[in-house]
C-alpha cells in the first residue's frame, strides 16, 4: 500500500494482481477519517512494478482530487 498526503488530503492506494496478468490499483481519498472518493484503475504491469503502479496512481488521484475541490 502506498499513501500519499496533499492539501489536507490522503491518499491511500494499492495493486492487487488479477489472473489475467493484470493488476488493479484502488485508491481511496481520505478528509480526515472520512473517505470521500474511490478510484479504480487496471493496469498491464509485472509484479514487481506494483509498488510504483500505486504511487503513479496515487498521485494522478491527489492532482485530480485537488483540482476538483
Amino acid at each position: 500500500m502506498f499513501t500519499l498526503s496533499r492539501h489536507g488530503l490522503r491518499v491511500e492506494a494499492s495493486a492487487v494482481p488479477e489472473a489475467d496478468g493484470t493488476c488493479c490499483v484502488t485508491a481511496e481519498v481520505f478528509d480526515g477519517s472520512k473517505m470521500i472518493r474511490g478510484y479504480y484503475r487496471k493496469l498491464e504491469t509485472a509484479p514487481d512494478s506494483f509498488a510504483e503502479a500505486e504511487r503513479q496512481v496515487a498521485e494522478d488521484v491527489a492532482r485530480m482530487s485537488t483540482e476538483a475541490e
